[in-house]
């Protein structure tokens, strides 16, 4: 019971019963001094096999989602640039009048429907064998020169052999062959390559007709409101063809910029001098409206930058940021629900409006600033405050009335351009 010193010994075994047993404790302090080792090990299991992942991946699909690479509207090849200064040759003008819009798209038969479709759906699969036709067919007839560059302008993109100095901004323009002559196309044309040169920037130039089969109708670009879409349409075409601007600048071809000196981004597109300049708590609806922008936007949040006339909001110029949302907002803005919806009396104006309206997300990152920022209307009443007055950085004539007019009002202002 006692060891050699006296003091109280257990002792272990069942030989000897009679000497004290261990306390009752005594099993419970060898656990608890085991305890820190067992949370360690289960750390370190955790962290090396992650059980949970485990049972995720059995009971989870292990494919992941594959998307096909983008590319153009009318094709899935594209031609590589090195100009950040994409347009159609102008001088062919007058043979694609000839030729006339309905030689210019491919009439397919779907089941019982006719689609229109680009005449690129005929070309060749193999991109080689396709461009080696191609350039025989030039070679032998100025008719079929033209329609191939026609065809092919779509699928134009700018891949600079460096992104050291590419273009921030991109000042993008469709234009009608049938509405101007060729020496008032090649005046519109060459306003925004001047402009773009004196400021280091791009220019995506399309023709108007060449929009046609996403309108489905040869006769589309005949009615006033519905062409308008055909900017949007180009916009689009431009994001795909400039990846890497961060501003994209739509400028009907009703218009002329008029200072060559003044830079779009240090006069508005910049935050601290934007900022002075949004219309905030300003009805989208002149006067009358009930949903109105918001008085707590900030400059850097803004994606979008309109103007308003005194009846709507206009898109005859509008300024579109490169990047999620504004790629989202054209996705939306373009889509058939809106372009095919026929109680919009104004088309894509219309379209817009109702977005933002609904939209209280893409309200949150649009700002409209005064018409004659970038879209002063020619009048030849007296002057408010939407009319071109001597100055102004845009003068826009989209209410003319027949082509001789604009192509006269398009003189008038061409002669009064400002250049370094």
């Amino acid at each position: 019971m006692f060891g050699k010193s006296g003091a109280f010994k257990p002792r272990y075994g069942k030989s000897n019963q009679s000497y004290l047993p261990l306390p009752a404790t005594f099993s419970r302090l060898n656990q608890r001094r085991s305890l820190p080792l067992i949370i360690l090990g289960i750390i370190v299991v955790w962290y090396l096999f992650a059980p949970f992942s485990i049972l995720s991946i059995l009971f989870h699909s292990s494919s992941v989602p594959h998307y096909p690479p983008a590319h153009p509207y009318s094709s899935k090849h594209v031609i590589e640039n090195q100009s950040k200064y994409i347009y159609p040759p102008v001088e062919q003008a007058p043979l694609l009048k000839q030729l006339t819009p309905q030689k210019l798209v491919h009439q397919a038969k779907i089941g019982d429907k006719v689609v229109l479709q680009p005449l690129s759906a005929l070309d060749n699969p193999d991109p080689a064998v396709q461009k080696l036709r191609e350039k025989d067919e030039n070679e032998k007839d100025q008719f079929m020169k033209a329609k191939n560059f026609f065809k092919n302008q779509d699928r134009i993109v700018f891949k600079p052999k460096s992104l050291k100095n590419y273009p921030e901004v991109i000042i993008v323009t469709a234009v009608d062959f049938e509405k101007y002559s060729l020496n008032g196309l090649a005046k519109i044309v060459q306003n925004r390559v001047d402009y773009a040169h004196f400021q280091n920037y791009g220019v995506y130039v399309r023709w108007a007709q060449e929009f046609i089969p996403q309108f489905n109708s040869i006769s589309a670009l005949t009615d006033k409101e519905r062409s308008k879409w055909v900017r949007l349409f180009c916009v689009r075409a431009a994001m795909f063809a400039f990846p890497h601007a961060k501003w994209f600048w739509y400028l009907d071809e009703n218009g002329l910029i008029m200072d060559m000196t003044v830079n779009i981004q240090k006069k508005l597109l910049n935050p601290e001098v934007l900022n002075p300049q949004m219309l905030r708590d300003q009805p989208l609806i002149p006067k009358t409206g009930v949903i109105k922008t918001y008085k707590s936007i900030r400059a850097e949040s803004t994606q979008l930058i309109l103007t308003q006339s005194d009846k709507k909001i206009e898109t005859t110029s509008f300024i579109l940021k490169n990047g999620p949302v504004g790629k989202a907002v054209t996705e939306i803005w373009s889509n058939e629900l809106y372009l095919n919806y026929q109680s919009f009396p104004y088309g894509p104006d219309s379209a817009l409006t109702h977005l933002l309206q609904w939209h209280p997300f893409v309200l949150s990152k649009t700002t409209l600033v005064p018409a004659k920022t970038i879209c002063a209307a020619h009048s030849q009443n007296n002057a408010n405050d939407y009319t071109y007055e001597e100055g102004d950085l845009v003068a826009q004539w989209s209410e003319c009335k027949s082509i001789s007019d604009c192509e006269e009002v398009l003189n008038a202002y061409q002669a009064k351009v400002k250049k370094p």
